[in-house]
């Protein structure tokens, strides 16, 4: 029974600091997590864009995957406006620009390149917004192998 006093007065500072540190009140941050802009760039004009992807197939066989990850730089406000309604038709032309360099333009077992993927996305690009004006900007090109059984 001796234990009971001060047991009692834990579990009642605890029961009371619960609400405080579920709040965010405990002294931490209490600021949302960044968005992946601000993560990437604190500049206005880069509209960032969802990571893509692609198979490479080659000899009528999947040899792996593309993955890159981009935005675009947009100085006119007028044309980000436009990007930005138009989103949907920039990612669709931009994941065909990057199944088309990895199933025609790269070669398995090779560095990829990335002036020339950069120069079919931005060919895309314009296409969709109807002008220049847009740069498109790689942030990470990455190849993956495929996950083949041992015995092959």
């Amino acid at each position: 029974m001796r234990f009971a006093g001060p047991l009692i007065a834990m579990l009642m500072l605890a029961a009371l600091a619960a609400p405080a540190a579920a709040s965010g009140g405990g002294g931490g941050s209490s600021q949302a997590p960044a968005t992946r802009q601000e993560r990437l760039t604190s500049a206005e004009t880069y509209m960032p864009m969802p990571t893509f992807s692609a198979g490479v197939l080659q000899r009528n066989d999947n040899q792996g995957t593309m993955v890159v990850d981009m935005g675009l730089d947009i100085p006119d406000e007028a044309l980000r406006h436009r990007a930005q309604l138009n989103a949907p038709r920039l990612r669709d032309a931009l994941r065909t620009a990057l199944a088309n360099y990895s199933s025609v333009y790269y070669r398995v077992h090779t560095a990829p390149n990335p002036t020339e993927l950069t120069r079919q996305m931005q060919i895309a690009v314009d296409r969709v917004l109807g002008t220049q004006g847009a740069r498109v900007l790689l942030a990470n090109i990455i190849y993956q192998r495929p996950q083949r059984p041992s015995g092959r």
